[in-house]
């Protein structure tokens, strides 16, 4: 019996799938989809762990722990995800409250490690997966599968890339109607939330893309960005066609 539990707080669908596959591995969970939902998640029962996105509608993840930290005596450990961050982020966030700081994307074994050291009490292991940005040019890093593929079952991890092309799809169009009404704000939070899913998922290549093009668009390099999105659409292609045609090294 699962007698830890574990409150994951993210907006993003695709993130917060992945999430509760993974902690629900090894844990009990619930989840909640903004920092308003979380407080109140929070004062209603008891957790042993709170994972909590920064970026969210509504409340936004440091708003959210501090209110947490007001209102409960005690709280449990209470970890911040970001795709933003830099070698200073760290402290910075522990310094506002954090017990701890994960960058997205996430590897599920450093993840895991993490959140048992809090849960625990068990110190991690040494051994780091290897970055994606040391792997650009493969399609898919299946290092990153295999990872995921350790934590959960073949039939969830389809699903996950079925839900992760379909989501590019709409993503790419919302970016396109974003840039002909000269919204560079709303274009770059699109790209980046492919630059982020792509990048837990391994997809090297249309996150090296999506990387980029973030890049163009807080730079306001308005001229580049179309062909730049034509290649990000390219890509992925070329990674649906390679799924379709490789997913059988899926059980």
């Amino acid at each position: 019996m699962k007698t830890k539990r574990v409150l994951i707080v993210e907006d993003n669908d695709l993130n917060r799938k992945l999430f509760e596959n993974l902690v629900g591995q090894v844990w009990s969970f619930e989840s909640v989809i903004n920092g308003r939902q979380a407080v109140i998640k929070a004062t209603e029962a008891h957790f042993d762990l709170i994972l909590m996105d920064i970026q969210m509608p509504e409340l936004d993840g440091i708003s959210a722990m501090r209110e947490i930290r007001t209102l409960n005596g005690h709280t449990p450990p209470i970890v911040a995800i970001t795709a933003y961050a830099d070698d200073g982020d760290r402290e910075s966030f522990l310094k506002q409250g954090f017990d701890e700081f994960i960058t997205k994307p996430i590897r599920p074994r450093e993840f895991l490690q993490i959140l048992e050291r809090l849960i625990e009490g068990d110190s991690p292991e040494n051994s780091i997966p290897k970055s994606i940005e040391e792997n650009p040019d493969k399609i898919l890093d299946i290092n990153i599968v295999n990872q995921l593929m350790k934590y959960n079952s073949p039939r969830i991890i389809k699903s996950v890339f079925e839900d992760f092309l379909k989501e590019c799809d709409t993503l790419i169009q919302q970016a396109k109607v974003k840039q002909e009404n000269k919204d560079l704000d709303g274009f770059s939070n699109t790209i980046h939330i492919i630059k982020g899913n792509s990048g837990t998922l391994g997809a090297n290549r249309i996150f090296a893309q999506a990387l980029e093009i973030e890049k163009l668009s807080k730079e306001k390099a308005i001229h580049s960005l179309s062909k730049k999105l034509e290649n990000l659409e390219n890509e992925i292609q070329i990674f649906r066609d390679f799924i379709k045609e490789e997913i059988n090294f899926i059980p």
